[in-house]
């Protein structure tokens, strides 16, 4: 995102559109204002709040709020994730990052602009930085976003971003030549139009790991042993084969990959033993094991995508 200098944590204001008509932006040090539509969007805090507010689904106010909450409530071991988490959880989410970096560049010839929505504190946005990716961000919430900033603040990088919404993202179509989304189309309304969203403006690859809804997950939750609501002002939309069927289709979409994991879910129990070696050792076999055999099955309770365009 390199171009001339602003005071705004988006380098290129004249690279935005609207995400309401997707019209041109007038813009200067205060606000972006549409020029087909009219409306206008705030620079706060250096941050382009590219969010058409009177257009927000009450749906999505209710969803914005939890996210807030959540995040503005976040201590640093959330916020520097997995650095704090036991040795187990450090583990499954280093795995999942190394299938989603290899997801990203397979057969592809080097690495391009990536844009990461739903980014929340930022902890792929991180991984793709040092991977050599071009990387910006955005997220519905502002806390989520002051999270990302603390991060990279303190790891020395600096990521080019703006608070908005996955459903009407503010960019042209093709804008990036890769798009990832990480747990993060299930806290919206409507995950397909989000997908559609990250379609319209990736060039190359969309690739998105979400939660799955199937015999697992529905174990888990009755047991309580997973939490349906999570953080969520709104009841979460797990993705399902049925969700997964209407969401890819077309002959302009090419399904590469798709793997289902399987994660324990955070307890005592399952953090106390994961935080030795041994522990986490036996947890890391346990779950190896299980998921290969589950996978078989068609069963997991998260899902990774990753789709072409051709």
């Amino acid at each position: 995102m390199a171009g001339h200098e602003t005071e705004t944590t988006w380098d290129r204001l004249d690279l935005l559109v609207c995400p309401t008509c997707r019209g041109h932006l007038r813009h200067d040090r205060r606000e972006l204002r549409c020029t087909e539509c009219d409306t206008a969007y705030a620079i706060t805090d250096g941050v382009p709040r590219m969010v058409d507010w009177a257009g927000l689904s009450a749906a999505g106010r209710q969803e914005m709020a939890g996210q807030d909450e959540h995040f503005g409530q976040l201590p640093d071991k959330a916020v520097f994730k997995p650095d704090f988490h036991p040795r187990y959880r450090r583990r499954r989410m280093e795995e999942r990052l190394g299938h989603l970096l290899a997801a990203l560049a397979e057969g592809l010839p080097e690495k391009g602009s990536v844009h990461v929505a739903c980014c929340g504190t930022g902890y792929e946005v991180e991984a793709l930085v040092k991977a050599g990716y071009q990387v910006s961000a955005s997220d519905l919430s502002a806390q989520a976003l002051r999270g990302l900033a603390k991060r990279a603040a303190a790891r020395g990088y600096q990521v080019p971003y703006v608070q908005a919404d996955v459903l009407h993202l503010p960019f042209p179509e093709g804008s990036f030549d890769l798009a990832v989304v990480v747990a993060g189309l299930h806290h919206t309304p409507d995950p397909a139009v989000g997908f559609a969203e990250l379609v319209r403006v990736a060039r190359h690859r969309l690739v998105i790991i979400e939660p799955y809804t199937g015999a697992i997950f529905n174990l888990l939750g009755r047991l309580r042993l997973a939490h349906r609501r999570e953080y969520s002002r709104i009841e979460p939309t797990r993705l399902s084969a049925v969700r997964l069927r209407e969401m890819i289709h077309g002959d302009y979409l090419r399904v590469r990959q798709q793997r289902l994991y399987l994660d324990l879910p955070p307890g005592p129990v399952s953090d106390g033993l994961g935080e030795s070696q041994v522990g986490a050792g036996l947890l890391s076999s346990i779950t190896w094991g299980a998921e290969r055999v589950l996978r078989l099955l068609g069963v997991g309770n998260k899902v990774l995508l990753s789709v072409d365009l051709v």
